[in-house]
């Protein structure tokens, strides 16, 4: 046996650090998920939702959430060069690696590591691999903002009068972000000058840790840029092959809600559990790199879900726990394919 190499020793140490510290926001996000399912809810609501929840069709929404992993890998797997011989279960459970990672590190260093992991498995560069990883990312962040809008504009949702101001505009603003951030993945040049001339200028005109933290920030957008301007070889077969993948994994995931509300004896209207996870996912997007930030992601989903389906706060705050309970199994098998990484690069 072969001693391992400084890099290898590096990357070792590194994940380490990373799934210590995934663990830690774990265990915070448990208790999030444990507080989530009974803050609301009175007992006798509770044993009303208990009672008519039916088990089985539960676990097969649960599953059907779950599916939506897979066709993100797919989706990753579709931008990485030569990747069309990559296992989509081995891709899946590093995906779900990556799920947890991105909870522990900062966005691009979250990609990093889930890179690292790809290569460590399959042999495939790390260079490539990120930047198909962060290029999908955006690809996935730009379709939900775009179903988002579509369903908003055709959906005609049961929106309260007193909130139809504010959904609209807030579909709309997710809608054009979307369109942006498409534009910014597609033309990586354009997102380094913007950075540029924004956090860039900050950090030098800035003093002490304001301006440190903006050149910080600037330097991270750069790493994006680069990583993003890797993919642009593909051509246009590789991108329409990623965004389907997309709509398949958020068509997924949501029909997974919508089935999951079912299954607690609920009645939302279709389109608004699509619009909900969708703006909710879209809408997200300036946490991309700040760790445990997709934890705002529970108070935008259960406020979105209560005024565009039809159910009342208590159901839709039942419906956010379940989905955060789903992304806490996610998480558990994160952190089993991290182990089974790491035991696999020490033998």
């Amino acid at each position: 046996m072969t001693a391992p190499s400084p890099e290898n020793e590096a990357q070792d140490r590194a994940i380490r650090r990373a799934l210590l510290v995934a663990l830690m926001v774990l265990g915070a996000l448990v208790l999030t998920a444990v507080a989530l399912s009974r803050s609301g809810l009175d007992a006798g609501r509770v044993e009303a939702l208990l009672t008519r929840t039916r088990p089985g069709p539960l676990l097969g929404a649960m599953a059907i959430m779950t599916g939506g992993m897979t066709f993100m890998a797919l989706r990753w797997r579709a931008l990485i060069p030569d990747g069309r011989g990559l296992p989509a279960a081995g891709l899946t459970a590093i995906v779900c690696a990556g799920l947890l990672l991105n909870y522990a590190l900062p966005g691009p260093v979250g990609e990093l590591a889930v890179a690292l992991l790809v290569n460590r498995r399959y042999g495939t560069a790390v260079a490539p691999a990120l930047a198909a990883g962060i290029h999908s990312r955006f690809i996935g962040l730009a379709v939900a903002g775009v179903i988002a809008g579509a369903v908003w504009t055709f959906g005609r949702m049961p929106v309260p009068e007193q909130y139809a101001g504010l959904i609209g505009f807030t579909a709309i603003a997710i809608g054009v972000g979307a369109t942006a951030l498409g534009v910014l993945s597609a033309r990586p040049r354009l997102l380094r000058a913007a950075s540029s001339r924004t956090a860039g200028a900050l950090g030098t005109a800035l003093p002490g840790w304001p301006g440190q933290l903006m050149r910080r920030a600037d330097r991270a957008v750069g790493m994006v840029a680069d990583a993003l301007g890797e993919v642009g070889r593909l051509g246009p077969r590789a991108y329409a092959e990623a965004i389907v993948w997309a709509i398949c994994g958020h068509l997924s995931v949501a029909t997974g809600i919508w089935v999951g509300s079912l299954a607690m004896g609920m009645d939302p209207y279709p389109p608004g559990v699509m619009f909900t996870y969708c703006a909710a996912t879209a809408g997200v997007v300036a946490l991309f790199a700040v760790p445990g930030g997709q934890l705002g992601w529970d108070a935008m989903f259960w406020s979105f879900f209560t005024v565009t389906t039809g159910v009342d706060v208590a159901d839709a705050l039942a419906v956010t726990a379940l989905v955060r309970i789903q992304q806490v199994m996610l998480l558990l098998i994160g952190g089993g394919a991290l182990t089974l990484l790491g035991a696999q690069r020490r033998r």
